[in-house]
């Protein structure tokens, strides 16, 4: 696989393109294999907002396997009774805003043995609603992927425990036994990445594609002279340009912690571009030297740091106006610690 990426960077193929076509005939593969070889026992599950995008395919991949999946959309509630009482697993598939108001009204539905979580970009919110009105297990997922994927093969999702995890145990093992890798996280580092992972990045990414448009760069031509470093940055901002403006601005408005962490960084561009706008080069120098030093640093010292370390290091950098559902009497499979959970796949609303 070396040897091949090699050549395809030297031909100019942009990763993401290439990484996407091994992906899909890895996750075509790997689903054939696992659904041919597992035998699983049906579990009845109920998908809220399961006709969107990322509701149908946690319908496709579960149902596919062999499950019981029904769905329960906003034009559903007067079946929630038959929908939800006898559910096994309830998985809340909706868009940020209204994922703890849905918890709220269906958690009234649930039986106390009845596994909850949610699949939101959001953890900490989501995970106290789920643990304070309902009395059974509950956990939140985060799929760190895109509903345009053909399964869980080579693809992470971050789940954080809230009660009784071994209702879970099945689930996250599907998604193992598809390929797919489960990271174990509290729900306040999780949200703490999430400003980072996706709302700055978006910010910035967003910010390119704007200033693009504004200029009316004629894209096609500035490719037939560009590098495959430029060339897949290219097609990383017209993928984002390709989703729904309403998520995309979702995820950088969800919490107040992403919009001031987003105001740093155009803080940022502003510092940087004052420097540009002043030629003064040894200025300049500085700032990339004292970003080097840290990525160096990072790179020595990162085998060293333990995620939990981490967060406790960061997780107060943004102000939270949000309490944590950790806090008083915090759940067993969090106040002890649950470790990385390793990938074993290798033996609208």
């Amino acid at each position: 696989m070396a040897t091949l990426a090699s050549s395809l960077a030297q031909a100019g193929v942009p990763e993401s393109v290439w990484l996407n076509l091994v992906n899909s005939c890895y996750a075509a593969l790997s689903t054939v294999a696992s659904y041919s070889s597992t035998q699983i026992t049906p579990r009845k599950i109920t998908i809220i907002g399961g006709r969107g995008r990322m509701g149908r395919f946690f319908t496709q991949q579960l149902t596919a396997a062999g499950h019981n999946v029904n769905i329960l959309e906003n034009e559903d509630w007067e079946y929630a009774d038959k929908l939800l009482s006898c559910a096994e697993l309830v998985i809340v598939c909706v868009p940020i805003q209204w994922t703890t108001d849905v918890i709220k009204r269906a958690v009234q539905y649930l039986a106390p043995t009845t596994a909850l979580c949610d699949i939101t970009s959001l953890k900490t919110e989501p995970m106290s609603a789920m643990l304070e009105y309902h009395r059974g297990p509950v956990m939140g997922l985060h799929p760190m992927f895109g509903p345009n994927v053909k399964s869980f093969a080579e693809q992470k999702v971050v789940a954080c425990p809230g009660r009784n995890d071994d209702s879970f145990e099945w689930l996250l093992d599907f998604i193992k036994s598809q390929g797919g890798e489960v990271i174990v996280s509290t729900p306040e580092e999780h949200d703490y990445m999430m400003v980072i992972i996706q709302a700055t990045r978006h910010f910035s990414r967003f910010s390119v594609g704007v200033f693009l448009a504004q200029e009316e760069i004629d894209i096609e031509r500035s490719l037939c002279m560009s590098s495959p470093s430029y060339r897949q940055e290219i097609d990383i901002i017209k993928r984002l340009f390709t989703q729904s403006p309403h998520l995309c601005v979702d995820i950088m408005l969800a919490t107040q912690d992403r919009c001031h962490a987003i105001a740093k960084l155009a803080d940022t561009y502003q510092r940087l571009a004052s420097l540009v706008a002043q030629k003064d080069r040894t200025a300049i120098i500085q700032e990339f030297e004292t970003a080097q030093s840290f990525f160096h640093e990072q790179s020595i010292t990162s085998a060293n740091l333990s995620h939990e370390n981490y967060a406790d290091r960061h997780l107060s950098r943004y102000p939270s106006g949000s309490q944590s559902p950790t806090e008083g009497n915090p759940p067993a499979a969090l106040s002890h610690g649950m470790p990385v959970v390793p990938n074993r796949s290798e033996a609208s609303f």
